[in-house]
């Protein structure tokens, strides 16, 4: 007996280990009118699960730092468009990094890279666009300006349209100094 209760003695405490190394799981949210469709929030992921809107957007609380190679400037909505565009149709999209995009909400089916749209894009276009620039995007001059940033984010969202994912977030500042550098996207994002 006494053999016995020493044996428990020694175990508990590496059992104790084993379990506490143990990594929290992922959280798996299925899609009921999506055939095997899953949204994933990932264990240490910034951003905390709020609930999915009546279109099927979920959306997350939480800051955190997106870092990632940018655009700003037309995207597809005038990819086939020459000429002079209005102020809608410039944004801003982030590649984000694919350490930060494994920690980011994400659909099971969909695996493409995470690309981000940011919202009050124009704080940020204000940092990395200067104002020729800026008049040679609306005049359809110029494509787009692109490179590297971190910037802090909240109001993280991501939803499905167009059977493509899509993620936003929005602006709050600068987390460092954007960098400027050719950048090239390849990827299906989808028709956003």
């Amino acid at each position: 007996m006494r053999i016995v209760r020493n044996l428990a003695a020694f175990a508990a405490p590496g059992l104790a280990l084993l379990l506490a190394g143990a990594a929290p799981a992922d959280r798996v949210i299925p899609l009921p009118e999506a055939d095997d469709e899953a949204l994933i929030i990932p264990a240490d992921s910034p951003v905390k699960f709020r609930g999915f809107d009546k279109y099927g957007v979920a959306h997350f609380s939480g800051k955190f730092v997106l870092t990632g190679s940018f655009t700003y400037g037309c995207w597809s909505s005038c990819a086939d468009y020459n000429g002079p565009v209005t102020e809608g149709y410039l944004d801003v999209r982030i590649e984000a990094d694919p350490e930060l995009a494994a920690r980011l909400p994400h659909w099971k089916l969909r695996k493409g890279p995470m690309l981000v749209l940011i919202n009050r894009e124009q704080r940020f276009a204000r940092t990395v666009a200067t104002r020729e620039q800026h008049r040679s995007l609306l005049s359809g001059k110029l494509g787009s300006v692109q490179g590297r940033a971190a910037i802090i984010v909240d109001d993280f969202r991501t939803g499905i349209e167009c059977d493509s994912e899509n993620h936003s977030a929005r602006f709050i500042s600068l987390a460092k100094l954007p960098k400027i550098a050719k950048v090239d996207f390849d990827g299906d994002y989808g028709c956003g």
